[in-house]
């Protein structure tokens, strides 16, 4: 039981012990005609009994017509043991207490009516048996009744907004904390899917440049292999640069740099790599020349790899306010491609920054890879969406 329906329990335990001792050591009783004292002490008992049982106990009464019944018999009974035990005014205590638990199980609506039905019929009734109440003292209990059972009915009422705005803003702390949740699960999800896009894109391509070099300096006399030798202990260390840059930009929060476009070409023994553009980059922002080196990077990656490519060509150019990129070799091509990390990775990026990318194989072999993008992305006008730094 909280503090305030401990509090409302004394209050009402008091109100009632009042109406029923009370009388008793001022005189007693008003003279009622058979069989009004029995049904009298027949509504104090089972006054007595319905509030220790609905306002007494831990008990949560579901709000059925047994309920209803139950604590309607308590109503009933009050008003009708108030018009027979009146004499003193202590009936008007009794009401407040009833009209408080009745007004606590129906609608405001309901606990009026209730009043406006009950308080004119237990008016009359004793004004009837008791032949002592003058017009004058039933006009006063009902009018003072009904005083104290407004103050009672707007105390509630506001009890009952008060406890209405608790369980709503409860219920709004539970939905932000579920959100926070779903935000942390998510923004983990993101940032697990950019360090695989990273790492896919910088390892895969620059171990994939090292292996083919390695592949071509054994088949090649010692003499002969000396200069691949010396290219793949450079792609060893820029391979390593490459990986701690990740990290500490992953770390730190600020962008690693990037790799150019020329620079990216080079780590391909036997592939001659045409640049056509590149200044473009300048002019755009960071997320979007950050998505355009690694689609550059993973295309030279399939072409060298899958196509067995001798030449690849890199087109850049500024139309309508957007970069347009395309990637085309002269490898074997591929009639149908499935979708891997590295093309998913591609499609993301763009995705991300309000572009799109379709790649495809041409006739007579080759592949082509193009990407467009509008060269200032809307990344941050979004909050939704997670910024690329790396």
């Amino acid at each position: 039981m909280r503090p305030i329906e401990r509090l409302q329990f004394v209050n009402g335990c008091i109100a009632i012990a009042i109406f029923t001792v009370a009388p008793l050591f001022l005189g007693g009783l008003p003279d009622l005609p058979p069989p009004f004292p029995l049904v009298y002490w027949a509504c104090v008992a089972l006054i007595i009994a319905i509030f220790v049982l609905v306002a007494g106990t831990p008990i949560r009464f579901p709000r059925t017509a047994r309920t209803f019944v139950i604590v309607g018999a308590f109503v009933v009974a009050s008003y009708l043991g108030a018009a027979l035990g009146s004499t003193y005014g202590f009936s008007i205590m009794l009401l407040a207490v009833t009209t408080a638990v009745w007004a606590s199980f129906v609608p405001l609506r309901v606990s009026v009516a209730t009043i406006v039905v009950l308080l004119p019929a237990s008016t009359a009734l004793m004004a009837l048996v008791n032949g002592q109440a003058s017009l004058l003292a039933c006009t006063w209990y009902a009018v003072l009744t009904l005083v104290v059972d407004v103050f009672v009915l707007v105390g509630v009422e506001q009890t009952a907004m008060v406890e209405r705005a608790r369980d709503e803003a409860e219920q709004a702390n539970h939905a932000l904390r579920e959100a926070q949740a779903q935000l942390r699960e998510h923004s983990a999800a993101e940032e697990r899917l950019r360090i695989a896009r990273e790492l896919h894109d910088v390892v895969g391509h620059q171990l994939a440049g090292l292996t083919l070099t390695l592949e071509t300096a054994r088949h090649l006399p010692p003499d002969e292999a000396v200069p691949y030798l010396d290219t793949a202990q450079r792609a060893g260390k820029e391979l390593l640069a490459q990986v701690r840059s990740v990290v500490s930009a992953l770390r730190e929060g600020g962008p690693a740099s990037a790799t150019s476009l020329a620079a990216l070409g080079e780590a391909w023994p036997g592939m001659q790599v045409e640049v056509d553009g590149s200044e473009v980059l300048d002019r755009v922002s960071a997320a979007l020349r950050h998505a355009t080196i690694r689609l550059v990077q993973e295309s030279l990656t399939n072409a060298a790899r899958h196509g067995a490519a001798t030449r690849a060509w890199v087109a850049l150019e500024e139309a309508d306010g957007a970069l347009s990129v395309a990637v085309r070799d002269n490898g074997s091509g591929a009639a149908t491609t499935v979708e891997g990390n590295g093309l998913r990775g591609m499609r993301e990026r763009f995705t991300a920054l309000g572009g799109s990318v379709v790649w495809r194989g041409t006739p007579g072999g080759g592949f082509v890879v193009q990407a467009s993008a509008p060269l200032h992305s809307t990344e941050d006008a979004g909050a939704h969406r997670v910024e690329e730094q790396v």
